[in-house]
């Protein structure tokens, strides 16, 4: 009597399976099943349920399998047959893509090989790849993206190091939490006596005189966050040398870090910053309006002389508002100064009229601008008010004598109606060239200020040869 222990596949004891079990065997444990000849005809397939329903594979029943495979595939497939031919028995087992037709993609197997019936017959085994592929094509994608970055960095990596080797402006990079220098350039090195690798790891505050009030990290900190100057004055450690620290703050990898730049002296930035102290008493303090537009007209800032100007009583109630909002034309005045400014550089004396806050209207002269900040162009607009030079401005463009003449003598030779058409050409020439004087020649602005559509300012520009 046999043991449990004897139950085991070399025993001999493993039951005969029933001809449809079997085939259900095969289904499930593997994805794609087939019976070919010695010579690869296909004269059975099954396949999982679960595997390409939308493929029919008993089509290939009495083709050659050869067909169902790739060019690169067929090579390694006969390979396998002539090594079951000539060695009777099982053989390794091999990766074969199979070409569908139509719109559908090829698709991998991978194939183990049995001789059955005597050898008359071989199944083959196949278990679906298409997971395996695609992790591999997301490996490989994962791959050379992670060398691109790689790449990126190194070549970003390179530059930093050329533009600080070459810079002759004493640089250094600290930690806002522990001053420890993390990097430098060898002008640094040079300023201090040192090298790089000295450098690196020392403590900022080491390099120069203790602070009496603060730290010097906490100063550098608290001067870069601050809206008054940004500069920090110190003497070198031991020396009665001057020097002016520039903080610039930002964040890496999580955590605050410095970028320090160093000027020996600290007789440029003393001059720079009186400079901007004395810019900034201008635009507080100044009589005139000063105001600060961006591209499209919308208002960034305004100083004290224009709220007064405009009747505004806070700085909340122009946040958000186009300039174009205080001005009598509105956009067409707009449009003239941000075009003409954006063309020459600055536009000086447009003289308009402001609309206050309270709709009251006053005279107004507009001197423009252009200047370049954080890439995008910004319009400075200063405002006068021409309130009491109105009055004693002669009118840019006047009936002339000749028109005058022109007109008085057609009293008596022609009606009243053709004296009135006679006169309105000449009111109408004079408007025209006013208003192409307003807006330096341009004509899109000088049409919308006119009421004109472009075509109609052209054909009486033509009338009154002023093209």
């Amino acid at each position: 009597m046999m043991t449990n222990a004897d139950h085991n596949w070399t025993s001999g004891l493993v039951p005969l399976i029933e001809p449809h079990q079997l085939a259900d065997i095969l289904a499930q444990v593997s994805d794609l099943a087939l019976f070919i000849s010695p010579t690869g005809d296909v004269s059975g397939a099954m396949s999982n349920p679960s595997f390409m329903s939308s493929t029919d594979f008993s089509s290939w029943v009495g083709q050659n399998l050869s067909e169902q495979l790739t060019v690169e595939s067929i090579p390694k497939f006969k390979m396998r047959l002539g090594d079951i031919a000539a060695k009777g028995g099982a053989t390794h087992a091999v990766e074969l893509n199979h070409s569908t037709r139509g719109s559908s993609p090829e698709f991998p197997m991978r194939y183990s090989f049995h001789p059955v019936d005597g050898g008359n017959s071989i199944l083959m085994l196949g278990r679906d790849l298409r997971p395996v592929a695609e992790m591999q094509q997301q490996l490989v994608a994962a791959q050379i993206a992670l060398e691109k970055d790689y790449e990126a960095q190194r070549e970003y990596d390179t530059r930093f190091r050329v533009l600080m080797t070459s810079s002759n402006e004493v640089i250094l990079f600290a930690g806002a939490n522990n001053g420890e220098i993390a990097d430098c350039n060898t002008a640094a090195a040079n300023f201090f006596d040192s090298t790089r690798d000295e450098l690196i790891g020392t403590n900022i505050a080491k390099l120069f005189e203790p602070k009496r009030n603060n730290g010097l990290v906490r100063e550098l900190v608290e001067a870069d966050t601050s809206d008054s100057s940004s500069d920090v004055s110190v003497f070198l450690k031991g020396t009665e040398t001057e020097a002016v620290i520039h903080p610039t703050l930002f964040r890496s990898s999580g955590e605050r870090v410095m970028l320090c730049r160093i000027n020996p002296g600290g007789s440029a930035p003393a001059r720079s910053n009186e400079l901007q102290q004395n810019l900034n008493a201008l635009y507080k303090d100044g009589v005139d309006a000063v105001v600060f537009v961006n591209g499209t007209g919308g208002i960034l800032s305004a100083n004290p002389a224009f709220f007064a100007l405009a009747d505004v009583t806070h700085e909340q109630s122009i946040r958000g508002r186009s300039i174009s909002d205080f001005m009598s034309r509105g956009s067409v005045d707009l449009n003239v100064l941000l075009e003409n400014t954006a063309r020459s550089g600055s536009m000086r004396l447009y003289a308009t009229r402001l609309v206050g806050e309270h709709g009251t209207e006053r005279p107004i002269e507009v001197s423009t601008t252009r200047l370049g900040a954080s890439g995008e162009h910004v319009f400075a607009l200063i405002i006068r008010d021409a309130s009491r030079v109105e009055a004693l401005r002669t009118p840019a463009s006047q009936l002339t004598e000749a028109d005058m003449r022109s007109v008085i003598e057609l009293i008596g030779s022609q009606t009243l109606k053709d004296i009135v058409a006679r006169t309105t050409d000449v009111v109408e020439k004079m408007c025209i060239e006013t208003a192409v004087e307003l807006t330096s020649n341009n004509r899109v602005a000088a049409a919308e200020m006119l009421g004109l559509s472009r075509q109609s300012l052209y054909v009486k520009l033509r009338k009154y040869d002023l093209l």
